[in-house]
């Protein structure tokens, strides 16, 4: 009976063994798929902010050369 008793707590204690590595293995599955997930976050990201920064320099430009054209104008009125 003690035998049976015994062989019994092994198989218990290796079924659990057995669970614990197959949880672990699906909680670092998980944890890969969630750094993934954060990886293309930042990507996306740092692409919008690349895209934003290119935008307000174009707008800078666009603004730059139209208060350029109204001085030239004016010093062209000025004149005549």
């Amino acid at each position: 009976m003690k035998l049976i008793k015994g062989l019994l707590a092994i198989a218990i204690v290796s079924i659990i063994a057995v669970s614990c590595n197959d949880t672990k293995k699906g909680a670092e599955k998980d944890l890969n798929n969630a750094i993934e997930v954060v990886q293309d976050a930042v990507d996306a990201t740092s692409d919008a902010a690349d895209k934003a920064v290119e935008a307000a320099g174009e707008a800078i430009d666009s603004v730059k050369t139209g208060a350029e054209k109204v001085i030239d104008s004016a010093k062209t009125i000025a004149d005549n």
